[in-house]
């Protein structure tokens, strides 16, 4: 009788069941009175993932905003202030490789600062 045995690399083999690294951003929701208003809003990042050395990274500007060595969770919180929504991401220090993604989306309560030219005035 002549039996098989199939040996997998330690790479294949690893957790598959494992999650993958998460980014959440609380709030995700900053509100501005008029478009093209600054929004202020303190926010806080969670994350979790492998052990590695990690970057929280502003996309939308192209800035690091906190780095963390040998974690595998971290916290940050910092007043954000934009007239746009951010794209931020958990990076891979060494290789610059995106793990996981939050956005935080600004909106406003009026489009516009302009009043209808239908509007009556009084006085």
């Amino acid at each position: 009788m002549l039996t098989t045995i199939v040996c997998l690399p330690m790479s294949f083999a690893s957790n598959a069941s494992e999650p993958d690294a998460t980014l959440v951003v609380t709030p995700k929701n900053c509100v501005a009175l008029h478009k093209g208003q600054k929004c202020y809003l303190e926010v806080t990042f969670d994350w979790h993932a492998k052990l590695n050395n990690y970057c929280l990274v502003n996309n939308t500007r192209s800035q690091i905003m906190k780095c963390w060595s040998d974690k595998q969770n971290g916290q940050y919180s910092f007043d954000f202030q934009s007239t746009q929504s951010n794209d931020f991401s958990l990076q891979l220090q060494e290789t610059n490789t995106d793990v996981a993604h939050a956005k935080i989306v600004v909106a406003w309560v009026y489009k516009s600062k302009k009043r209808s030219k239908s509007s009556w005035r009084l006085f």
